[in-house]
C-alpha cells in the first residue's frame, strides 16, 4: 500500500503544508501541490486545521492527501467547477492515499443535467486504478455516490464515516477490497456493485434509506457488523426513510456482466428495522437478472423487525445454494402484513421466507418469529432441503411451512411454539 511505497522508496519525497485561505477556491494551487510531489516522485499533500474551497482534483500516483484532524475540503456549489464529473478524481494510478480525520464535503452540489435531474459530482472517483488506502477521514453532503470506483484492484477503506448523500462505496468490476470499522450512514445504497472479486467488509455499522449491501460479489466476506433502519437520512428522490433491504443481489444486464455472485459467508451480524434481509429474484427483480446467485452461507445472524426474511427466485438451472446456521429471524410486531412489492415488482408471495428455483436449503438451529395461521415458510421447486433444529413461533397450531415439488426433504427436531413436529 501506499504507506510503504513511501516508507522504502528511494525517490524523492515531497511534503507540503497547504494552509486555508478563506473563502475563495484554490483549486490551482491544491493541484498544483498534488503535481508537484508527483514531479518529484512522491510525497504528502497535508491539510491544516481550516476550510480548504475546491473544484475538482487529480490524483496522481505516490500521492497522498493528508486531511489533518479540523480541516474542511469543501467542493464548490457550482458544477462548472468540477470536471470527471467527479469531486477528486483518479484514472489509471497507484499507490496513494486519501487520509487522515479531516472532512470532505460535497455540499449537494446541485447539476439540473445531472442523474434525476439534480445529482452533481462524484465524491471520490477512481477508474482502474490499485494499490490505495482510504483511512479515517469523513465524507459529508456528497452530491451523488461518495466513493465510485470502477475496475479498481488492492484497496483498503478503513474507518471512514459517510453521513448523508446517495451510495456510500459503490464499486463495478473491482476485486480486492477490504473494508473495515467504517460507519456509513447514507439516503441511498450503502454499499453497491456488480461483478467485484474477493471482497471482506468487517466491523463495519450500516444505516441507509434504500438497501445495506445491493452487491453481486464472487468470494466475498461480510462479518462483525450492525445494519438498522430506519435511514437517518432521506432517500432524496424517493422522499422516505424506510431501510429496504439488508442485502440484495445487483447484475444489471446492462452493465454486460461476467460473474455469478457467490462464495459469500455472512457472519455474526445484526439487522434491525429492516424490511427484508435477503432479496433475489432473479426472474424480474430490478438489476438482478444479469447473472445468477451461486452459494450464500449465514451465519450468527440475529434479526429482528423485519417485514421479510428471505425472498428467493432462482433461475429454472437451480443454481443458489443457501445455508443458515445459529440464526433468528423475527417479524416486525403490530405490521399486519408483508410488503408485496420490492422496487416496483410485485412480489409473488408474502411468506415471511420463501424460496423457489434452488437446488439446496440448508436450515440449521433457525428460529423464525412471526404470529399468525398463514405458513411463515414456504418452498417450492427445489432440488434439496434439510432442517434441523428449526423453530417456528406463531402463536398458533397451524402447520408453519410449506413445502411442494421439492425432490428430496429431510427433517430433524422441528419445533412450532416449543412443541416437537415431524
Amino acid at each position: 500500500m501506499i504507506q510503504a511505497c513511501l516508507l522504502y522508496s528511494q525517490r524523492k519525497h515531497v511534503d507540503i503544508i497547504l494552509k486555508p485561505n478563506g473563502s475563495e477556491l484554490i483549486t490551482d494551487s491544491i493541484q498544483a501541490a498534488i503535481d508537484k510531489c508527483s514531479a518529484e516522485g512522491e510525497g504528502i499533500i497535508h491539510f491544516a486545521k481550516g476550510v480548504f474551497n475546491s473544484g475538482t482534483l487529480q490524483l496522481k500516483s505516490n500521492v497522498v492527501l493528508q486531511l489533518e484532524a479540523g480541516a474542511l475540503l469543501r467542493g464548490s456549489d457550482k458544477y462548472g467547477d468540477y470536471k470527471y464529473d467527479a469531486f477528486i478524481f483518479g484514472k489509471d494510478i497507484s499507490d496513494f492515499a486519501i487520509q487522515g480525520e479531516g472532512t470532505i464535503d460535497g455540499v449537494d452540489c446541485y447539476n439540473p443535467e445531472g442523474e434525476e435531474g439534480f445529482r452533481g459530482p462524484h465524491c471520490i472517483r477512481l477508474i482502474n486504478c490499485k494499490n490505495f488506502a482510504l483511512k479515517e477521514f469523513t465524507i459529508i453532503n456528497s452530491a451523488n455516490w461518495a466513493i465510485n470506483c470502477r475496475y479498481c484492484s488492492y484497496a483498503s477503506v478503513d474507518s471512514i464515516s459517510i453521513r448523508g448523500g446517495h451510495d456510500g462505496l459503490h464499486t463495478r468490476f473491482c476485486d480486492n477490497f477490504r473494508v473495515d470499522g467504517c460507519d456509513f450512514r447514507t439516503g441511498d445504497d450503502a454499499f453497491a456493485g456488480n461483478d467485484n472479486r474477493d471482497f471482506v467488509v468487517t466491523n463495519c455499522n450500516v444505516n441507509t434509506s434504500c438497501n445495506g449491501f445491493r452487491i453481486g460479489c464472487l468470494n466475498f466476506k461480510v462479518n462483525h457488523c450492525r445494519l438498522w433502519g430506519p435511514g437517518e437520512y432521506i432517500h432524496k428522490s424517493q422522499k422516505r426513510n424506510n431501510m429496504l433491504s439488508a442485502f440484495v443481489h445487483f447484475s444489471p444486464k446492462d452493465e454486460n456482466p461476467e460473474l455469478n455472485s457467490g462464495n459469500w459467508l455472512i457472519q455474526d451480524i445484526t439487522v434491525e428495522n429492516v424490511d427484508h434481509f435477503y432479496m433475489y429474484n432473479y426472474q424480474n427483480g430490478l438489476w438482478q437478472t444479469g447473472r445468477p446467485v451461486t452459494t450464500i452461507r449465514f451465519e450468527g445472524i440475529k434479526a429482528k423487525g423485519l417485514l421479510s426474511a428471505f425472498y428467493i427466485r432462482g433461475d429454472t438451472l437451480r443454481n443458489f445454494n443457501l445455508f443458515i446456521d445459529n440464526s433468528s429471524f423475527i417479524f416486525r410486531e403490530g405490521t399486519e402484513q408483508n410488503s408485496d412489492i420490492f422496487e416496483g415488482v410485485k412480489l409473488f408471495t408474502t411468506s415471511f421466507f420463501n424460496a423457489t428455483n434452488f437446488n439446496k436449503v440448508d436450515l440449521l438451529e433457525v428460529t423464525f418469529k412471526k404470529k399468525g395461521i398463514n405458513p411463515v415458510l414456504n418452498c417450492s421447486s427445489g432440488n434439496s432441503i434439510f432442517f434441523k433444529k428449526v423453530e417456528f413461533k406463531t402463536g398458533n397450531s397451524s402447520i408453519p411451512y410449506l413445502l411442494e415439488k421439492i425432490t428430496e426433504v429431510r427433517k430433524e427436531d422441528m419445533k412450532l411454539n416449543s412443541l416437537i413436529i415431524n
